[in-house]
């Protein structure tokens, strides 16, 4: 592996090349700007891991599994991003009712499938754009709430040993952007999520940033904690020049941590937000 300078400069250079080829390269064009809501509440938030990166695990192509990308040209790498909170919070967290995730647009909840979290078993949840039905949101490691089905449209037993019958005691798929869908199941992990798959018109099914449909509004509260767009992509050309030679390990140079939040309180701004978390929680609890 290249020195940290060496890494740094090619990284620079390689953004230059990258502003002049299209956000999705496979794609006739860019995806629309279609979120609405914060994911969760961007004040809980500590790192983000960028795309291409090679934290977690490969998660760009596999011939194996019909249902993700079919675009065979992309380089190894984690095709998604995962969000880590705040260290501030580490007191809180080894539940699933502390960390917030959101709707973050109008749409409908097409598949909800198991996961595994070492012992634990939580959601990845699909979402459908109402905007945009070429693109799905995918989402994982979350404590859905009960109003959604807990299984729904799932892989099929040959694929998926696992497989369950849909769960037909829910009240909507239909997700409003803001509505408060779960929570990140914290108990065996330090992040939650977050995928895009988007169908081109001819049919080839590529990952894309989750970044590459945030207006510029909604992106203005990372650009407030010292973020920038091209920060949470690793360029394609820069990853085919350094392939991810191991999975596993922490490389600070796959995630890109956010400066201090800009108080709207003082030293009660964190202190509101989980106040917040806390009282959606028991209208949560209310319901059931």
């Amino acid at each position: 592996m290249s020195s940290r300078p060496a890494r740094q400069a090619f990284e620079r250079a390689a953004r230059i090349v990258f502003t002049i080829v299209p956000l999705c390269s496979a794609a006739s064009a860019d995806p629309p700007s279609i979120l609405t809501h914060p994911l969760t509440d961007i004040r809980m938030i500590r790192e983000i891991s960028k795309f291409r990166s090679g934290a977690g695990h490969d998660f760009s192509y596999d011939a194996s599994f019909p249902f993700g990308a079919t675009d065979a040209t992309e380089p190894p790498s984690s095709m998604k991003h995962y969000i880590a909170p705040l260290e501030s919070l580490s007191e809180e967290l080894g539940d699933q009712a502390t960390v917030p995730v959101y709707a973050p647009l109008d749409g409908e909840i097409t598949r909800v499938t198991n996961e595994s979290s070492g012992a634990y078993t939580n959601k990845r949840i699909e979402i459908t754009p109402t905007a945009a039905p070429e693109i799905k949101i995918v989402l994982f490691h979350v404590a859905l709430d009960d109003r959604y089905p807990q299984i729904l449209n799932d892989w099929p037993p040959e694929l998926w040993p696992d497989s369950q019958p849909d769960d037909e005691l829910y009240v909507t798929t239909a997700v409003t952007a803001g509505d408060l869908m779960g929570y990140a199941d914290m108990r065996n992990s330090h992040d939650f999520d977050v995928a895009v798959l988007l169908t081109q018109p001819d049919g080839e099914r590529v990952w894309i940033s989750y970044f590459a449909l945030m207006p510029g509004d909604l992106f203005a509260r990372y650009a407030a904690r010292g973020v920038t767009r091209a920060d949470l992509e690793i360029p394609k050309a820069q990853r085919e020049a350094d392939p991810i030679t191991s999975w596993g390990g922490r490389n600070d140079d796959d995630w890109i941590a956010l400066g201090t939040p800009v108080p709207l309180g003082g030293t009660l701004t964190l202190a509101f937000a989980l106040s917040a978390t806390a009282f959606a929680r028991l209208r949560r609890q209310a319901r059931r």
